[in-house]
């Protein structure tokens, strides 16, 4: 299994970044994304960013990825892991919502 890891880019090159994130600094492959400037946020796998993200989406799977650490080193509060989630009802996607309408 592949975890995707969200990295800030501090320096760009042609088909490539440096890029700062949770494991350190790293010389990060563009090809995939294009051209990326400083401060902008990549999704990284092995090395490689797939996906340009913004600040919001980089917090929130940086905090999902702080909850499977605390799992593997046998904690259980994980609720300001997911501070987005708690005190409201699961939502359903769009194309469910209207699955269940016609149903109705």
């Amino acid at each position: 299994m592949c975890i995707g890891i969200p990295m800030l880019v501090t320096e760009s090159e042609d088909l490539f970044a440096w890029c700062d994130g949770r494991n350190g600094r790293k010389r990060i492959n563009t090809m995939l994304v294009g051209h990326v400037n400083p401060g902008d946020w990549v999704l990284t796998f092995l090395d490689s960013a797939r996906e340009s993200i913004d600040a919001e989406r980089a917090a929130m799977i940086n905090s999902a990825l702080d909850a499977l650490e605390r799992v593997a080193s046998g904690q259980s509060n994980l609720d300001d892991c997911f501070a987005d989630l708690i005190g409201r009802e699961p939502q359903l996607p769009d194309f469910l919502r209207s699955q269940l309408a016609q149903k109705e």
